[in-house]
């Protein structure tokens, strides 16, 4: 029997190091456990699909918290189901789930609900707080913020009319489509 962990966060700003210290505590060797930054929507998790290729029957998988294994309901039973009928042991905190018994099954699905449900509030909160700032702040703008302020683009039309788009993009630390962005037709 061989103890693995998978920690995940959705995204790059996020830090492993919380789960991944909660995983060693619970005897896994740090080899042992596959990590990555990326959304729990996306099917194609490259280390839970190494893990999954990983373990063998006897094997145990400790995770922090079952949303890490998938973010809908039917993700998370069909990768624990998967796992079990491979002779898996899951551990997710302190619950271990073995759905081959009544209990074991009502646990995952109830856990699994709460799980999903509490990515759905997570949402429909953010999208709450959106709509809010798009009614009340005149200034509100959703996406990456500007790169350059009103006062580099004069500069940088200025500074164009001289210069090359690709010499342009590089003194002012932009693509060079986006020197064509701003100053209306691209030039080569």
């Amino acid at each position: 029997m061989t103890k693995y962990g998978y920690a995940r966060v959705s995204t790059i700003k996020q830090d492993l190091n919380e789960q991944i210290d909660k995983i060693k505590s619970k005897g896994v060797a740090i080899n042992n456990i596959f990590a990555e930054k990326i959304t729990g929507t996306k099917s194609d998790r490259p280390e839970w699909l190494k893990l999954v290729q990983t373990v063998q029957p006897g094997d145990v998988i400790i995770a922090t918290k079952l949303d890490r294994l998938g973010r809908s309901l039917q993700v998370i039973l069909k990768e624990v189901n998967e796992l079990t009928s491979k002779q898996v042991t899951v551990i997710v905190g302190d619950i271990t789930f073995n759905n081959t018994t009544p209990t074991g099954t009502l646990m995952l699905n109830v856990m699994g609900s709460f799980a999903e449900f509490e990515r759905d509030m997570i949402v429909d909160r953010m999208q709450g707080a959106r709509e809010y700032k798009r009614k009340t702040d005149p200034n509100y703008r959703e996406g990456r913020k500007k790169k350059l302020t009103p006062t580099m683009v004069s500069a940088l039309k200025r500074y164009y009319q001289n210069h090359t788009q690709k010499e342009t993009a590089r003194a002012f630390k932009i693509c060079p489509r986006t020197v064509g962005n701003y100053t209306g037709k691209p030039k080569n």
